[in-house]
């Protein structure tokens, strides 16, 4: 009884320390760095449109798994001969990089949940469960964001590479499932 309260606590204490840290690192930041030139600031601010679905491919992503992979940092220091202060700047800006591509799939994230919810005002007939597995498989998204967001602060610490390969496979099922919904709304 006495270990739940200890394990809240804790839990708490992580929480908070990890969120100080995301703070103190963006706030080391330069301001050149976190802000997106004007043509990447009209793509997020863009709404949804059956052009841009149509447009829209989540495979652009697919880089993004090679950005923290360790091999990648193993290569480059064999290649380059990188000092360990090198390799700083080289890990500095593979986050940052990062951090960009999840700043566009949030924008894309964001655009592909209004196809959701505009599939949901205008179906002819009653595909609940369709829907009801969008929004799970929405929810599922959100929660990867939120871990790459944790894992790469970790990775500013040096714990630990980040793998991003789960969150694109769940922007990729989140995109080719929605597609499936709008034939399949489309031929009803």
């Amino acid at each position: 009884m006495t270990a739940i309260p200890v394990i809240v606590g804790l839990s708490s204490a992580v929480v908070f320390l990890v969120l100080l840290a995301k703070l103190v690192q963006r706030n080391r930041m330069p301001l050149g760095e976190s802000s997106l030139d004007t043509e990447h600031v009209a793509a997020l601010s863009e709404a949804w449109s059956d052009q841009w679905f149509e447009d829209f491919s989540s495979f652009r992503y697919l880089p993004m798994r090679r950005l923290l992979a360790a091999e990648e940092e193993e290569y480059w220091m064999q290649s380059t001969d990188g000092a360990p202060s090198r390799l700083a700047a080289f890990r500095a800006e593979r986050r940052r990089l990062f951090r960009e591509y999840l700043r566009l799939i949030s924008a894309d994230f964001g655009r592909l949940s209004q196809g959701v919810r505009l599939s949901i005002v205008h179906a002819n007939a009653d595909r609940s469960a369709e829907i009801a597995h969008l929004m799970s498989l929405e929810w599922s998204l959100r929660k990867l964001l939120w871990q790459a967001e944790l894992n790469l602060m970790f990775h500013w610490l040096g714990v630990k590479p980040v793998d991003a390969t789960e969150l694109i496979n769940a922007l990729q099922g989140f995109e080719f499932s929605l597609r499936e919904v709008r034939i399949s709304g489309a031929a009803a």
